[in-house]
Order: structure tokens, then C-alpha cells, then sequence
């Protein structure tokens, strides 16, 4: 059993950069938190490793209080987001250097690096040292370090952030297939959402002095509860316009404050902001839920603008249109054989119940619960 429990974890009195912060992990959960930098993700993995002390609060590990225990006789493993590694000693002794600490036998700390060397591809590496090592296989060598132990609890700070995009992919794949990680209590953090919806049973994100929204991986994304959180969570961001409701021939409608954008609210958004008598907001729409549509397409029931193209990019799969809609800047995902030219009219259907809203003034969401 791997169940860890965070309580009323507090970091910092006058300035908290964690603030009654808690959280529950079940055996074999692997949850990912996800936020930018210096947002204190970092200090709540070293919390769990014993490598700081919390101001306040418990760090419960399978219903014991592991506080005040020292990082060396915690069941936690952690992988740092740069790579640790002694340069002096062969990618062997890299690895064995936990199983050392622990006073393994060594054929069954031989047996254990084999495995997990089979597992990451890098076998051919042990021998060697460090620095005749890629940067993606030294990656792969300092979580061989932290899954060779076979500790309770893995986590996991942004261990392949800086790799390039296809080894990334590669280990993205690898972690899911790794058994050892699907097993215990795994905390993953990451500043790229990608990885975030990708590997997560759950995904948390982080703000300031805590997190702000836990939730399944497609709940966060299209059930964001704050502002904050629906402009972390997607890539090319949410378009954000200030709005206000109106009233066009006895039906409400959505009017960009600044600009000429208008269309009109869906029914039962309508009635949710009614109800909270909501007459200024954020709408935020996904890039997603717009699609540039042909000039003889059928816009099947969704409302449709009409535009001018700013900027178009293609990305391979998919393309990118920024288009200038009554004055506001939309961003748009295309198909990839778009080819659309700046200046060019465009005409961009709108799946209006799509639409996220947040309050003007403190970001939450208008539509949450």
C-alpha cells in the first residue's frame, strides 16, 4: 500500500507560498501538477522527500506521520529536474548509489540495474561516464537512479523538460508503460500541459500558495474553474475578451466591450448568468471551438463571423489563424491545407455552448457548479 496524504501544509508566515495546501494520492495514482515557474512545485516535492520542513501541516504516508522523519529513512524517490549525476563515477555506480545507501546485496543490486538499464535503453551506457552521455540518455540515466529504488512514493520534478521534442515524446510513451511507476504513489511536475493531460489519472494546478483546480485531465481542460487555470491549461491559448451582456430583439447576447465582436449567448448559459445577475465578464473561448469555414460550407447550426485573415501558420497536422473578427483577434486551429493569405476574408463558426465564462474582477469561473 502507497497512500499519501498532505494536510494543511503551510510554507512561509508573512508571504506563504504554501498556504493550508491539501492532498490526496491513492497507491498507484500518478498525478501531475502542473503551473509555471516559481509558483512553489518544486518546494512542495522537497516537502514530501524531507528535504524541507513544512512550516505547518503533516506529510502522512500509509497512515503514519513521516513530518519530522529524515529524507534518508523516507520510501521516496526523487528525480530532480536537472540531471545530479556524480561526474566522477560510471553510469553504474550512478544508478547503484541509492541501492548502496539502502546496504543491498550485491547481486540483487546488480539484477535491479540490469532491469530498469533493459527498460530505458540504456545497457550499453553503465560502464561509461556521465558526460559521454546525450543529454536525453542522461535524463533516462537519473530516472533509472530514482526507479531502481523501489520506493512507496516517485516524484517526479519536470524529469524531461529539457530534452528536445522527439525524446520527450519517448519517454512520455515510456512512462506510461513503466510498471514501477503505475504501482505506488507518483507525483509528476511539469510546467507543459501536454504532459500533464498525457500522463495524469488526475491533474492539479498550481497557483499562488497552493492548488487552485484538481480534477480529471478533460475536466480541466474544458471545466477550467478560474481564469488562471483555463489560460494554463490549452495550446495556442484561450482567446479572452471583456464583455458585457446585452439584449438584441428580446434575446441576450454576448458584446465584446472594446470591439464590434457579438453573438449571441447560448440558452443555458444564458440562464446561468442571469441568475447570478452577471452583466460584465470574460468569455474564453478554445481555439478549438472555432473553425474558419469554407465559403460554401454549412456552418451546422453554429453562429457564424465574418473576418479578415492577420497572420497563418502551418504547423504540419494542424494550421494556425489569427483573424481580425469586428476588431477583436481570434485565434483559430485550421485544417493543415488551409493556405489561408493575410488580409484574405475569412468566415469563423462558433460553437457558442463552448463558450467559457469568468467574472471581471477576481477570474472565476461564472459557469462552475
Amino acid at each position: 500500500m502507497a497512500r499519501l496524504e498532505l494536510q494543511g501544509i503551510c510554507k512561509g508566515w508573512d508571504y506563504p507560498i504554501l498556504d493550508q495546501l491539501d492532498l490526496t494520492i491513492e497507491e498507484g495514482e500518478f498525478f501531475c501538477i502542473l503551473g509555471p515557474s516559481g509558483i512553489s512545485k518544486t518546494t512542495l516535492l522537497r516537502i514530501v522527500a524531507g528535504l524541507e520542513s513544512p512550516d505547518a501541516g503533516r506529510v502522512i504516508l500509509n497512515g503514519k506521520d513521516i513530518t519530522e522523519v529524515p529524507p534518508y529513512h523516507r520510501p521516496v524517490a526523487l528525480t530532480f529536474e536537472s540531471y545530479a549525476l556524480y561526474p566522477h563515477r560510471s553510469v553504474f555506480d550512478n544508478i547503484a548509489s541509492p541501492l548502496r545507501a539502502q546496504k543491498l546485496p550485491r547481486s540483487e543490486m546488480e539484477a535491479r540495474i540490469a532491469e530498469v538499464a533493459r527498460i530505458l535503453r540504456i545497457e550499453e551506457l553503465l560502464p561509461r561516464r556521465p558526460n559521454e552521455a546525450s543529454g536525453g540518455q542522461m535524463q533516462r540515466i537519473s530516472l533509472a537512479r530514482t526507479l531502481v529504488k523501489r520506493p512507496e512514493v516517485f516524484l517526479l520534478d519536470e524529469p524531461i523538460s529539457h530534452l528536445d521534442a522527439r525524446i520527450r515524446y519517448e519517454l512520455r510513451q515510456q512512462f506510461h508503460r513503466l510498471e514501477a511507476l503505475r504501482t505506488v504513489a507518483t507525483i509528476y511536475v511539469t510546467h507543459d500541459y501536454t504532459e500533464a493531460l498525457s500522463l495524469g489519472d488526475r491533474v492539479g494546478i498550481m497557483g499562488r500558495a497552493g492548488l487552485v483546480q484538481t480534477g480529471l485531465p478533460r475536466d480541466i481542460f474544458e471545466r477550467p474553474n478560474s481564469l488562471f487555470v483555463a489560460q494554463h491549461v490549452g495550446q495556442p491559448p484561450i482567446n479572452l475578451i471583456d464583455c458585457e451582456l446585452r439584449r438584441v430583439d428580446g434575446a441576450l447576447h454576448v458584446a465584446s466591450r472594446e470591439t464590434e465582436l457579438s453573438y449571441p449567448l447560448a440558452a443555458d448559459h444564458g440562464a446561468a448568468l442571469e441568475a447570478r445577475n452577471e452583466l460584465t465578464l470574460v468569455a474564453g473561448i478554445r481555439p478549438q471551438h472555432l473553425e474558419a469555414l469554407a465559403d460554401d460550407a454549412d456552418a451546422g447550426g453554429r453562429h457564424v463571423m465574418e473576418g479578415r485573415a492577420e497572420l497563418y501558420e502551418a504547423l504540419g497536422s494542424t494550421g494556425v489563424l489569427i483573424a481580425d473578427v469586428g476588431g477583436a483577434k481570434l485565434t483559430v486551429i485550421t485544417a493543415p491545407d488551409a493556405h489561408v493569405e493575410p488580409g484574405q476574408p475569412v468566415r469563423i463558426a462558433l460553437r457558442t455552448e463552448r463558450v467559457h465564462y469568468f467574472d471581471m474582477q477576481n477570474g472565476v469561473s461564472l459557469l462552475d457548479g
